[in-house]
Parts: structure tokens; C-alpha cells; sequence
């Protein structure tokens, strides 16, 4: 109960700070600011209820950037916005190129196909469906707005938690206008972009923009052909050598299948894992035929030809692991603590292409009415590769996105009052459909392959919503939302094909070894290691590098993906608003929120098959929808005669069906294999899939303060102070998630039995645990000051500090997982299983010059000022803890306009 108390004493103080400053200015009356003051704040126009409105009195949790502080901050995409708005946090997938974000502890980690996020993101005010989308550049915008809480009345899917929606630059028929940026910094980093608008007419103007960035990566990167797939290494020779540094090129199986040693040969940085290769182009429209009717038009190219990310190996949290498991610490495995360095010989490779367009027609039918129609279309298409093992383990694993092809298009229709009346309000329908065709597989070099294409995989979604505010009085305004809406996913015609046995012989060791005996084998080693030990590995090498993308002969059907499922839900909202004062806001409401099910592929347990049951038991991949129901109450003031803008709220939040990812074991199969002393056994093989479950209920509460402070002229201060208590509160039996069978000395062929009987100790009720990235407190401090000199130049310096609290990378916590004696295996150190962070701190500074026309300036900037060591995800390459780490950077910003 003390987070509790903790909890509700920061409620406490925070009230009686902002109450004593909302009646202190409450007893001010308008007139008495002084108008002349010149470090008054500027008012911020948002659209978060889908008409403009001051920020400072719009009932919402809602923190709005323009581009230019995006760019003082270092923003070039949604995933930059990390930890920069109150209780979020962006983290990305490598595998898929994709952002998870993370809000006030709810976040989604499916980042496929089927996959929906937990925070909607729109452009322009259309929604973007696929997370990929969101990593599109931002430039040339209005703003950004991030909205915290349930926002499903209005901005409908996948909305439960919040929604952010980023407002390009509108052309403007008043005058010509033209800009230029460019910048670079550590890692060879070069960045370019433009805009010109044109007013074509009184009636019609044009605006274009354009953005372009090349970086290189920021890792000591090394081909390493000691793995055993050399197919994609740009390598023209290999030179022999007696030893390698890598833990698969040193295991036993390496060795055994592979006596020959090769060096590394290091990789060009401008096109390893981790550097930056996009480019982005905007053309919009705007055309004003009548006083009545308006419409812009904005299509864009977003393309990314990079090598994608990858995780860097965590040191730190192995530095003190014996030699004797799994190779002992980094320096004992590859001769030094450093985390940026890394081996592949699966190089990296991301070409995706997203065209987007919009349209945004509005009329208005007379003083008090108007209709708007938004229409969007987006067609992302996307190959690539990953090195999943990096070297770690001798599996030698690849994930390869031979083609993916996903195309949305939605309508919204919305007709809303606009007029002074008391009573103001918004009916609309929206429309959405995504057909998504991918073909996609993994190979795991000494094992075999899996296919998966899936040439229709629809998704549709449609929805009638209205919200309406009565004001009853002057000063207090009744607010309420419904919204009923209808979706289905189907599957058609989707296979995943396998590649195993006789099929996988060039890539299959061990089914090779097979074909000889095993008393062959021994009986003759060294004639055996000479002359066929390395035939696997030379087969598999001599097959073109697209040798599996495509079912070949042998293939087998292995799942049959038909499928459709459907669901409905209707979410509403409460809220009520007072105007305490003319410069004082307090609201509350109650809403809910939902996020739609999903599907999946369709899998068989081959453990079940039987004469009777020739495919094996169906193992159930689908997953209802999640609801939640927030409580909300806050309040917003203006202190200071305009030189302070105060925001607070409180929150709480029941959520029910939580949809949870992460990988789960679901089978075990046989095969032949041998013990240390080269003697035949059996072997298990686990097998698991990542998947969406309904795993439990959670409990949320948070207290969010924002303030946005002009002490003096040209001075500015501002940040967030977050509070946050997240608890799963129903029980949620969860699999104790990296090497299980070493952890707890599992033998090689036992049966894990994946119901919690046979090894119990692999499972625990995660009820009361912590959701991921959520820390009970975190700072965000911005400082900076204008020194204007005589002249009319001046020069801002900017200091960027954040700090959180500890948190969990996952929902395992799995530091509170306590066991007997004798249930981990020996030399077994669970602190190096640990999903815990460490509270961490973080500055960005940066020094600007603004010429005294106003018309160009010139940056220096720092990112990570310090260098501090913070992990933006930590996860798991075998027995490897690889994390995203943070890392210094700096630069130079140099921009112009006409």
C-alpha cells in the first residue's frame, strides 16, 4: 500500500499548489495584464476536438510542439517524441521497422499485420494504420499534438490510451514564402530540407516540401563468415585464420560442422545496421472556389533505403558472468566491454516506399453549420532482412521480408455546428478498410526454413459517432460522446509453408549427419571431419540467396490460415467543465475506451498428431478486444498576468481483457541429436510463437502536471512532473520467458509440457505486477533565454534534462520471481534475466544565433550531453542480454527563408 500513499500525498501537494495559484489569479480581472508584457506566452491552437480551440481550454490532457521546438529537440520522427510528452515513451522493433509506443503504461508490442497499436496516429487528422507509418520524417508541419486518455469518440480505432495526430503546413494564398535547412553531425549525419509556397491565385495556392537524411551507423560493425550462412556477406574471398571472436563460431556444434576459421572483415558504416537513409516529398493544394467551400489536397512519398536497427549487446549486464556460462562476460567473449560493436552475416537491409494521399473538403452549409468530408489512401510497400542472433548463438537465424504490400483507404464524414450558440456538435460515419499481402520467412541455417504468404489479409472497420457541449450556464458546459463501432479481420488464402527433413538438407546439419549414421560418424572422426563434416555448410552456401523465399519442392503446407472473426463495441463519454475564472479551466470526465480483437496464423501442436488426428490439436492464436474505463479530473490556469500556463490532472484507469504480446511455447517435437561425449540422443525441441493474448485486468493511476513558465523577457522554463502506479490486478499465469531449460536444468529430451504440470516452476501468476515502462515518477525540465543584442540578432541557449524513475521493460518483473533452493541450475545468475531499468537521467542542450533580419540562424546541439548509459529496450539473443542504448550526439543546424 505505500506506492498508494506515495501516490496520494503528490495529489495532495499538487492541488494545493495549483489551487493557491488558481485563486490567486482568479482574484486578478482581465484588464489588470499588462498587454505590453513581453514574456507573455503565446496562445496554442489545437484541433483535439476536431475544431480549433485554445489549448489552455480545451477539456483534454494534450501537449502540443510546433516545429520549431520539434527541431530545437531534435525531432525528425513520432519515434524521437520519447519521453517528451507526460507517461510516454517509443521504443522500436527492429524485426519490422516499426514503433511501439507506450502510454501511461498500456502499450502493444504486435507490430505485424495483424497487429493494432495502443496510441492511433494520424496525419492531417487521417488515421494511419500500420505502425511503420509513423516513422515517416516529420517536416514542414503546424504542429504535432499528442491527446492522453480515451480518445475513441472522436478519433475512433485504437484509441483506448491516447492519440497523436501531426498537422503539416497548410499553402497559403497570402504570400510567397520559401525556407531551407540543413544539418550534420556525429556519424557523418547530413540533413536537408526545404519548403516553398506559392500563391497561385486569391483562391489557390501551392506548397511543397521536402526532407532528406544520411547517417552513418553508429556501431564498429564486422562480417563475420565463422557463422553459417555465407550467403549474403559481401565478401569476395575468405582468409583463413586459427581462432574466431564469436560465441557461435566457438560453440561445439560450430566446431564440429565447421573446423575452418575465417576473420572478420569490417563493415562499411554507411550501410550497417543502425545508420539512416530517407528521403521524404510533399505536395498540398489548397483551393478556396467560394467563401463557402474549401479543400486541400496533399500527397506525399515517404522512402527509407537504410540497413534498419539492431540491438547492441548489454555488458553491464553480464560483466561479472563466469567464463564457464555461456562464455562468460564480453570481455571474456570478444576481448571488451563495448557495446557497439557487432557481428552479423545477415546484413541489414530496409526498402520501404509509403505514398500517402489526403483530402480535407470542408463547406459550409450556412452561418451554423458545416460539412467535411477526409478522405485518405496509403500503400506502404517493404522488403528487408535482420540478423536475428547477430553471432550470439549457433543457430544462425534470419527474419526476411521478401515482399510486403499493405494499402488502406478511409472516409470520414462529419457534419458539425459553428455557430455561438450554447449547444455545439459533431455527427459523423467513418469508413476504413486495409488489404495487406505479405510474403515473409525465417531460416534458421542449421535447422530449416518457415514461409509464410499471406496474399489477402483484410481488415475493416466502420463507425457512427456524435459528441455534443451544452453549455447550461455561462460557465459550465456538460460534454457527451458515442460511438458504435463494427470490425473484422479475415485471412484469405494465407500458408505457411516448412522446410524441414529432407527438404532443409542443405541447410539441415543435423538431418545430415542423419543420412550417414552416427556409428559412421564416430567411428571414423577424423575421416569423417575431413571429408563431410563441412558438406552441409557448402551446399547451403552454394544456393542462391533467394533459395527460400518461394515454396520449392519438398515445401510443405503447414497451416492454412482461412480465417474471419468480427466484433462490436459501443464507447461513450462524460465530461463536465467549469471556467472557474477567466483564466482558470477545471474538468472532468468518464469514458471508455476499446480496441478491437485479431486473429492469427492457424497452428497445429505436431506433439497431438495421431492416426485419428492426423494435423494435431489446433492451437487457439486469436484474441478478443480490450476495454477500458478512465476517470479524469484537471485543471488548466493562466497565472502570472499570461507569463505562466499551469496544467494538471489526475487519472485512473480499469482496464479488462488486456491484450498482452510475447513469446509463448506451445509445443515440443523430437529429433536425433548428440550428448557432449558424442553419443546419440534424443533431442526436444521447443517451439514457441509470439502472440496476443487476453491475458488479465489492470488497474492505472497517474497524476501528470505540465507548466509552460516566462519568468522574464526572453526567458522561458517548462516541463512535466509525471506520477504513475500501474498493477495487474487478475490473475495471469505467464512462462518464465529466455532459456528455459537452462535456467531451470531442464534435460534435452524432457517434454516441457506447457501446462504448468509437468514443470511448474516455469510459471508464475504475474498478478500484481507492474506494466512495462512505467515508472512512478519522471521530470521533464526545458530552460532556455534570449540574449537580444543591440543589433536585433540574439542568441538562445536551451537546456533539454529528463529523469524517471526504475521501471520494467516487460509485464515479468521477473525480480520478483523467487524459487527454492535447488530449483535454478547451477552457476545460474538471474540477475542477468533482469527486466528492471534503472532510474536514469538525460540532458540535450543546444546554442542558437538568429540573425538580426530574422531570416536565417545557425545551431550547435548536443543530444545526450553526458553520455549516459540508458537502455531504451533490453531483450535477449540466446543467453546475450542486447539492449537499444542511448549514445551521444551532436551537431551543427543551419537554416534560411525568404
Amino acid at each position: 500500500m505505500m506506492r498508494y500513499k506515495k501516490l496520494a500525498a503528490a495529489i495532495a501537494l499538487s492541488n494545493l499548489a495549483f489551487g493557491s495559484v488558481a485563486l490567486a489569479q482568479s482574484n486578478e480581472t482581465a484588464d489588470t495584464q499588462d498587454e505590453n508584457n513581453d514574456a507573455a506566452l503565446e496562445q496554442v491552437i489545437v484541433t483535439a476536438t476536431k475544431r480549433e480551440t485554445n489549448l489552455m481550454d480545451t477539456p483534454i490532457a494534450i501537449s502540443a510542439f510546433s516545429e520549431e521546438t520539434l527541431d530545437t529537440l531534435g525531432v525528425k520522427n513520432i519515434k524521437d517524441l520519447n519521453n517528451l510528452v507526460p507517461n510516454m515513451s517509443i521504443m522500436v522493433d527492429n524485426e519490422s521497422s516499426a514503433p511501439i509506443i507506450t502510454m501511461r503504461g498500456i502499450r502493444s508490442t504486435n507490430t505485424t499485420e495483424w497487429g493494432d497499436p495502443a496510441v492511433g496516429v494520424h496525419f492531417d487528422g487521417v488515421y494511419t494504420p500500420r505502425p511503420q507509418g509513423a516513422m515517416a520524417l516529420m517536416f514542414d508541419i503546424e504542429r504535432a499534438e499528442v491527446l492522453r486518455g480515451p480518445q475513441g469518440t472522436l478519433f475512433g480505432r485504437n484509441s483506448t490510451v491516447g492519440s497523436m495526430n501531426i498537422i503539416s503546413a497548410k499553402p497559403n494564398t497570402e504570400e510567397f514564402e520559401a525556407s531551407t535547412q540543413f544539418e550534420m553531425g556525429r556519424f557523418n549525419q547530413r540533413a536537408l530540407k526545404g519548403m516553398i509556397n506559392i500563391p497561385v491565385s486569391e483562391t489557390f495556392a501551392l506548397r511543397a516540401a521536402y526532407m532528406t537524411e544520411k547517417k552513418d551507423s553508429n556501431l564498429t560493425g564486422y562480417y563475420d563468415p565463422n557463422q553459417w550462412d555465407q550467403r549474403y556477406l559481401p565478401i569476395d574471398e575468405l582468409e583463413p585464420t586459427d581462432s574466431a571472436v564469436n560465441p557461435a563460431a566457438n560453440s561445439w556444434d560450430a566446431w564440429f560442422f565447421n573446423t575452418q576459421y575465417y576473420k572478420e572483415v569490417k563493415a562499411d558504416p554507411e550501410d550497417f545496421y543502425n545508420n539512416a537513409d530517407q528521403w521524404a516529398a510533399r505536395v498540398a493544394a489548397k483551393w478556396t472556389p467560394t467563401e463557402k467551400a474549401d479543400w486541400l489536397v496533399t500527397v506525399e512519398r515517404f522512402r527509407d533505403k537504410g540497413a534498419g536497427g539492431i540491438g547492441q549487446r548489454d555488458c553491464e549486464r553480464i560483466e561479472d558472468r563466469p567464463s564457464d556460462v555461456n562464455g562468460g562476460s564480453c570481455t571474456d567473449i570478444w576481448g571488451s566491454e563495448d557495446n557497439f560493436v557487432a557481428y552479423v552475416n545477415v546484413p541489414g537491409k530496409v526498402d520501404m516506399t509509403m505514398d500517402s494521399i489526403r483530402s480535407h473538403f470542408t463547406y459550409d452549409i450556412n452561418d451554423e453549420l458545416q460539412f467535411v468530408y477526409n478522405a485518405g489512401y496509403q500503400n506502404q510497400q517493404r522488403t528487408g532482412q535482420f540478423d536475428i542472433d547477430q553471432g550470439y548463438y549457433h543457430w544462425d537465424q534470419m527474419i526476411k521480408w521478401v515482399d510486403t504490400d499493405y494499402s488502406s483507404w478511409s472516409h470520414e464524414l462529419q457534419l458539425k455546428s459553428t455557430g455561438d450558440g450554447p449547444l455545439q456538435w459533431i455527427a459523423g460515419y467513418f469508413n476504413f478498410k486495409e488489404d495487406n499481402y505479405m510474403n515473409g520467412h525465417y531460416q534458421g541455417a542449421m535447422g530449416g526454413a518457415s514461409l509464410w504468404i499471406q496474399p489477402e489479409r483484410i481488415i475493416k472497420s466502420e463507425a457512427l459517432f456524435g459528441q455534443a457541449t451544452y453549455s447550461v450556464t455561462d460557465k459550465t458546459h456538460l460534454t457527451l460522446g458515442l460511438r458504435h463501432t463494427e470490425d473484422s479481420k479475415e485471412d484469405v488464402g494465407g500458408r505457411n509453408w516448412g522446410c524441414w527433413g529432407e527438404c532443409s538438407g542443405p541447410i539441415d546439419a543435423w538431418g545430415h549427419i542423419g543420412q550417414y549414421g552416427w556409428d559412421v560418424v564416430w567411428g571414423q572422426l577424423d575421416d569423417w571431419m575431413d571429408n563431410h563434416a563441412r558438406v552441409p555448410r557448402d551446399t547451403l552456401n552454394a544456393l542462391p540467396a533467394d533459395y527460400y523465399d518461394y515454396p520449392r519442392e519438398g515445401f510443405v503446407v503447414e497451416t492454412q490460415n482461412d480465417v474471419y472473426e468480427d466484433w462490436s463495441k459501443t464507447t461513450w463519454r462524460v465530461g463536465i467543465d467549469y471556467d472557474y475564472s477567466d483564466e482558470t479551466l477545471i474538468y472532468g470526465y468518464v469514458a471508455n475506451g476499446y480496441k478491437g480483437g485479431g486473429i492469427g496464423d492457424v497452428i497445429y501442436k505436431e506433439s497431438t498428431i495421431t492416426p485419428d488426428n492426423p494435423t494435431g490439436d489446433r492451437f487457439d492464436t486469436s484474441y478478443d478486444g480490450e476495454t477500458v474505463v478512465t476517470y479524469e479530473l484537471g485543471i488548466k490556469t493562466t497565472a502570472l498576468d499570461g507569463n505562466m500556463n499551469l496544467r494538471a490532472n489526475y487519472f485512473y484507469s480499469d482496464y479488462e481483457d488486456q491484450q498482452f504480446t510475447q513469446w509463448e511455447l506451445y509445443d515440443t517435437v523430437f529429433s536425433e541429436g548428440i550428448d557432449e561425449d558424442g553419443n546419440p540422443i534424443t533431442i526436444a525441441q521447443d517451439k514457441g510463437t509470439f502472440l496476443t493474448r487476453n491475458a488479465s485486468n489492470s488497474r492505472i493511476q497517474g497524476l501528470e502536471l505540465e507548466m509552460e513558465w516566462a519568468p522574464w523577457a526572453g526567458g522561458h522554463i517548462g516541463g512535466y512532473l509525471t506520477f504513475l502506479d500501474t498493477e495487474i490486478t487478475s490473475d495471469y499465469i505467464g512462462q518464465w520467458g529466455q532459456e528455459v531449460r537452462q535456467v531451470f536444468g531442464i534435460g534435452p529430451n524432457d517434454s516441457l509440457n506447457y501446462d504448468d504440470t509437468a514443470y511448474p516452476q516455469i510459471f508464475r501468476n504475474l498478478k500484481g505486477n507492474e506494466l512495462a515502462y512505467s515508472p512512478n515518477a519522471a521530470l521533464t525540465l526545458n530552460i532556455s533565454h534570449d540574449f537580444e543584442f543591440a543589433d536585433g540578432s540574439s542568441l538562445t541557449p536551451f537546456l533539454n534534462i529528463h529523469w524517471e524513475d526504475e521501471s520494467y521493460t516487460s509485464i515479468d518483473n521477473n525480480e520478483r520471481w523467487t524459487f527454492e533452493e535447488g530449483v535454478i541450475a547451477d552457476n545460474i545468475d538471474l540477475d542477468i534475466y533482469t527486466d528492471k531499468r534503472d532510474a536514469w537521467a538525460m540532458a540535450t542542450a543546444s546554442l542558437k544565433y538568429t540573425s538580426a533580419s530574422q531570416n536565417w540562424f545557425a545551431e550547435a546541439w548536443v543530444y545526450n550531453l553526458t553520455d549516459e548509459d540508458v537502455n531504451w529496450w533490453q531483450g535477449y539473443a540466446g543467453t546475450t542480454p542486447v539492449a537499444g542504448k542511448a549514445q551521444r550526439n551532436y551537431g551543427l543546424r543551419f537554416g534560411y527563408s525568404w
